[in-house]
């Protein structure tokens, strides 16, 4: 090292500079070692990690993240459903719907009575189905699965951790002004695990409510989100939605 030229020893500075932001831009929903800095006194590039994981170990959280809110926005693109004779007549109850079982990940899910499948015309998920009423518009339902790298949804957070970036992931979208929580989130410990994140926003389309369910569960990211208007979100509705979200689950 000491034969090295000036030149070289910098170069050998970058290159590691480098490896360390190609290591970052390069993830999907797995852990990257990042150092936690790099020391090039004397012209030699040191790295010192921490023997604490959580500062050792940088999770990437932030397409995590963009997958619980595409799976909101799935909500914004549904597929109009066809009208046929005698369909004004709405079940007083509703079967559960259960994924196909030729598939690596399954779930069921039990929607409101009036509520009937849709899909995109163009997915951006390994696995999404809208459901929606056929005389409420804004009222609407959609499920999305896609694969992870993580074995608990605790490697990512906490239900507030959780929360808090899906509110300022939704903040940040276009055409929304303000979103608060309207309740605390929570973690479902009876039912797998699974995080509940419930809040309101109020955008150009009007001030809307979205309730989430997420879980992992087998390598596999199961997102529920139900969306409602606010101003029609009467206690009625509440409880609709409370009763569909807890029936939501992997199998």
């Amino acid at each position: 090292m000491s034969n090295m030229s000036a030149f070289e020893r910098l170069l050998r500075c970058t290159y590691a500079l480098a490896a360390v932001g190609f290591a970052d831009a390069f993830r999907h929903f797995t852990f990257v070692r990042v150092p936690v800095r790099v020391n090039c006194a004397n012209h030699i590039c040191k790295q010192y990690p921490s023997e604490r994981q959580d500062i050792q170990t940088v999770f990437q959280r932030r397409d995590f993240i963009e997958q619980i809110m595409f799976g909101v926005g799935s909500l914004l693109v549904l597929s109009p459903r066809p009208s046929f004779a005698g369909d004004e007549t709405i079940p007083e109850t509703q079967a559960a719907y259960v994924s196909p079982p030729n598939q690596k990940f399954r779930y069921t899910v039990t929607p409101p009575p009036s509520f009937a499948p849709s899909n995109k015309p163009l997915k951006t998920h390994l696995d999404e189905i809208n459901f929606s009423p056929p005389d409420a518009r804004g009222y609407a339902l959609g499920i999305t699965v896609d694969p992870v790298r993580i074995k608990s949804i605790r490697e990512f957070g906490t239900p507030e951790e959780v929360a808090a970036r899906v509110v300022t992931a939704e903040v940040n979208r276009d055409g929304v002004f303000q979103v608060t929580l309207a309740k605390d989130p929570v973690e479902d410990a009876d039912a797998g695990g699974c995080y509940d994140i419930e809040y309101i926003s109020e955008g150009k389309r009007g001030i809307k409510r979205f309730v989430t369910r997420i879980y992992i569960k087998d390598g596999f990211l199961y997102v529920l989100t139900a969306q409602s208007k606010e101003d029609e979100y009467d206690t009625s509705r509440e409880k609709e939605v409370a009763a569909c979200v807890k029936s939501f689950k992997p199998l």
